[in-house]
């Protein structure tokens, strides 16, 4: 397969992947999805705007904006985005408009930081799993000990992004943000499926599963956090699946090679 073969493959999944989730959201912020779709799968897939718009947003900015951001303006730039994000976050949280424009206020409130953490240059060092660490220590405990009201509750998905970005971009997919980084393929399908399964697993544990304190409270903040799980998975899946986006394979143990 010859290199602008592959290249026009790539750009028509380009097209074909931010187009999809563009129309899904006209559909969805316009209250139409469930004149497409049957009411109950349009409920479903509608539930999953914030993660759609993370996707969209997140994608574009890897994809198009921070391979062109280079000299005294990268950071200029970036900072303004991310002040625009938590401007807007801000404005659809504190507002009355409908349920569907409102919630996306925690994909704002994420891009706010997550958009100038992934145009830092790369390899990081070890921190970023660490990171993770302490913010789920952090969330756990909110979630614990703290009130319904406590930002660690209100901003779910928010959390839920902060929390899993530094493990997606910076120890399974790597070369989404350095391609000279070396990947696992087991690694990289392992939590693909992880991913997957949690929020599949809660779902199918049922309400009942997450009612009352302790673990059933961990269940409850667990099954609102799909939109995360899902705006993040679609990321990896387009750059590292579709994009093929998976720097190199670590060189052979001296034991496998024997």
């Amino acid at each position: 397969m010859t290199t602008s073969t592959i290249t026009g493959q790539r750009r028509w999944l380009g097209w074909v992947f931010y187009c999809t989730l563009l129309l899904l959201m006209v559909l969805i912020l316009a209250a139409a999805l469930d004149s497409v779709l049957p009411a109950e799968l349009a409920r479903r897939i509608g539930y999953n705007s914030e993660g759609y718009t993370l996707a969209i947003l997140l994608g574009a900015w890897i994809q198009f904006a921070r391979p062109r951001l280079d000299g005294s303006t990268r950071w200029a730039l970036t900072f303004l985005v991310g002040a625009a994000s938590l401007t807007l976050a801000l404005t659809l949280f504190t507002s009355d408009l409908p349920s569907r424009f409102k919630t996306l206020n925690e994909t704002f409130f994420a891009l706010s930081l997550l958009l100038p953490y992934v145009t830092l240059a790369r390899p990081l060092r070890r921190w970023p799993p660490a990171v993770s660490a302490v913010l789920l220590v952090v969330v756990v405990a909110g979630v614990a000990l703290g009130s319904g009201d406590s930002p660690v509750v209100l901003l779910a998905e928010t959390m839920a992004v902060f929390v899993l970005a530094p493990l997606a971009f910076d120890w399974v997919d790597r070369a989404i943000l350095d391609p000279q980084a070396q990947t696992s393929t087991r690694l990289r399908y392992a939590w693909y499926a992880l991913l997957i399964a949690i929020p599949l697993v809660v779902v199918l544990l049922g309400d009942d599963a997450r009612e009352g304190g302790g673990v059933h409270e961990v269940l409850q903040y667990v099954g609102r956090v799909h939109e995360a799980v899902i705006g993040l998975l679609l990321v990896q899946l387009y750059f590292a699946v579709g994009l093929q986006r998976t720097g190199t394979v670590p060189p052979p143990r001296t034991s496998d090679a024997q």
